[in-house]
């Protein structure tokens, strides 16, 4: 089903009419304001403050201007700024995006409407995040939404029942607010004072099956197992060449996520070397690459990015191992690691390696428009549909059974490997 996108306001004297600030006039109170930049240039203008308190390499404001640029579906900036005495006090970062959305239930896409959307991303949302600020920003998007900027908004990982969602109830009426959007677990491990006590955290079935797996590699290709660790900007091209070797053979590829050496992902990697924060682990078996794990240090937190093996090698578990060599890594001198962030979802080798976890899930919101209705009543039924069948079929003990005979399907089709034991 089709939705048309709403025209977007790109004329300075329309962005200025809905500006969600007073004029200078109202300024003399001091009551706090709410500013939406718009324009790329005017993002240097909160360089320092925005890098001072981003805490996320997805809302890192040098890789928010590559994107810009990479994104086909990118319009425009749409960062709001909560201001107190001319300063700024709380920043919640999102685009203008012009894209086709892709509404599922399992793998299955049921709808793929054309909208144009206020994405606000992952990390984004920083500051003085008090309930008061909170609420303007909120009353500032709703405003955004009903003078048609665009057909609706996404507020990425959003923590249920916290002050966000308080927020968004406030100014948000529910035939506004999407309803079952999906909420999954969010898992990290906060590291102890040495890669001893990490192994130690570790139950001891789960500790005695790591050790059973690399001496099984280690007997199998003795002397020929190492991992190489690329760190540097002139090293990017070549992880992205030895990582799109296993990619392509994995069932993430067939479902169209996971690493893609597109221009977007092989920007960020450079960024995050310049930075001095690129970890990108390759274990090699006979000089072949056979298992990557690529991640960012990103002021005290190690991000996962992007994990993955050939099937063909499933029984060495070599997507774990090469992960485990990552963590030690993360305690080696000079490093600053408190944290290991592995991110959405909650697969066994998380639940293995994590220690803290918290459930989290976008919020969707809507303009107060035909097109806008729509998007929210089909998206709503896709997210039911696909919330209904998820739970029958964990009642039913069937789900990881199916996951593992679609995702093996799909490696078979792709690369006639075979499935993952």
């Amino acid at each position: 089903m089709e939705l048309p996108a709403s025209s977007v306001l790109d004329a300075t004297c329309e962005q200025q009419r809905f500006e969600t600030y007073p004029p200078e006039a109202r300024l003399k109170d001091n009551s706090p304001i709410v500013r939406v930049f718009r324009t790329l240039a005017e993002l240097e203008e909160l360089r320092e403050i925005w890098t001072l308190w981003c805490d996320d390499p997805n809302a890192d404001l040098d890789f928010y201007l590559v994107s810009a640029h990479c994104r086909p579906d990118f319009v425009r900036p749409h960062v709001m700024v909560v201001y107190r005495e001319g300063n700024p006090d709380c920043i919640l970062v999102g685009r203008l995006e012009r894209r086709r959305l892709e509404l599922k239930v399992g793998y299955a896409t049921l709808f793929k409407p054309s909208v144009s959307q206020l994405f606000f991303l992952q990390g984004g949302l920083f500051g003085d995040l008090s309930q008061e600020n909170l609420q303007l920003l909120m009353r500032g998007l709703r405003q955004s939404l009903d003078h048609g900027e665009a057909d609706c908004a996404e507020l990425s990982r959003a923590i249920p029942n916290s002050s966000l969602h308080k927020a968004v109830r406030a100014e948000f009426g529910p035939i506004r607010r999407g309803h079952f959007s999906p909420i999954r677990e969010h898992r990290w491990l906060e590291l102890p004072g040495s890669f001893k006590e990490f192994l130690q955290g570790i139950s001891r079935k789960n500790r005695h099956e790591i050790r059973r797996h690399e001496k099984r590699l280690a007997d199998d290709f003795s002397g020929k197992a190492h991992v190489h660790c690329y760190r540097h900007e002139d090293e990017v091209k070549e992880l992205a060449q030895e990582v799109e070797k296993i990619s392509a053979k994995t069932y993430q590829r067939v479902l169209g996520v996971g690493f893609r050496p597109d221009v977007e992902t092989l920007e960020a990697l450079r960024i995050a070397a310049h930075q001095g924060g690129l970890r990108g682990c390759v274990l090699y078996l006979d000089e072949n690459p056979c298992a990557y794990f690529i991640g960012k240090q990103y002021k005290n937190t190690f991000h996962g990015n992007f994990m993955g093996f050939d099937p063909q090698f499933g029984k060495y578990s070599p997507g774990l191992l090469v992960l485990m060599h990552s963590i030690e890594e993360c305690f080696d001198p000079g490093y600053t690691t408190t944290r290991v962030d592995l991110g959405w979802g909650d697969r066994q080798y998380k639940k293995v390696i994590c220690n803290r976890s918290r459930q989290d899930g976008p919020l969707y919101l809507y303009a107060p428009s035909l097109n806008g209705l729509k998007l929210n009543f089909l998206r709503s039924a896709a997210s039911l549909l696909d919330l209904a069948g998820r739970r029958l079929l964990a009642k039913s003990s069937v789900l990881q059974k199916l996951k593992k005979l679609w995702q093996g399907r799909l490696q078979k089709s792709e690369s006639g490997a075979l499935p993952i034991p």
